[in-house]
């Protein structure tokens, strides 16, 4: 990477890790259920940057959020939940099938549930009770940071150009 691209991979990074911060002074909109504010900032970078740069910030603030405000735990259910979520918005970007909007509920269903597979590895299969609201939760979340990054998209285009 030039100086140019890790830069702007910092500040998005950067930005990503405040609104994960600004996520954590808020309690779960249900069990376990939060808006995902931070993964607004991986679809834009997704969408305006290249692929190596969403993983970087992908990566990077699942580490960094979970060492600043969170946990071991918290760190083993946000980065599976990360890695997943890219690579299935990767895959579903790819095949040029998915709105960005569509792309991004994608996105928060299988956050969901990577999370939830690990909580099943840790806890039992009782918590595959919770299947159904983490998977309407994680479509109706991927929806609402779906339409923040479309309008960041337009914006970051704009400051940025395309990748």
């Amino acid at each position: 990477m030039n100086t140019k691209k890790v830069t702007r991979t910092a500040a998005f990074t950067a930005v990503a890790i405040l609104l994960g911060y600004v996520e954590s002074l808020f309690p779960p909109i249900a069990a376990g259920v939060k808006l995902g504010l931070a993964n607004t900032v991986v679809i834009t970078v997704l969408y305006t940057q290249s692929t190596k740069e969403a993983w970087a910030v992908a990566i990077m603030k699942a580490i960094l959020c979970a060492a600043l405000f969170g946990s071991a735990s918290s760190f083993v259910y946000s980065f599976s939940g990360a890695i997943i979520s890219l690579l299935v918005m990767i895959i579903a970007k790819k095949s040029n099938l998915f709105s960005l909007i569509a792309v991004s509920s994608l996105g928060g269903i299988f956050h969901n549930m990577a999370q939830l597979l690990c909580a099943y590895f840790f806890i039992g299969k009782g918590v595959l009770f919770y299947i159904p609201v983490l998977f309407v939760s994680g479509a109706l979340c991927g929806i609402l940071t779906g339409i923040a990054a479309k309008i960041l998209v337009k914006r970051g285009i704009e400051l940025f150009g395309k990748e």
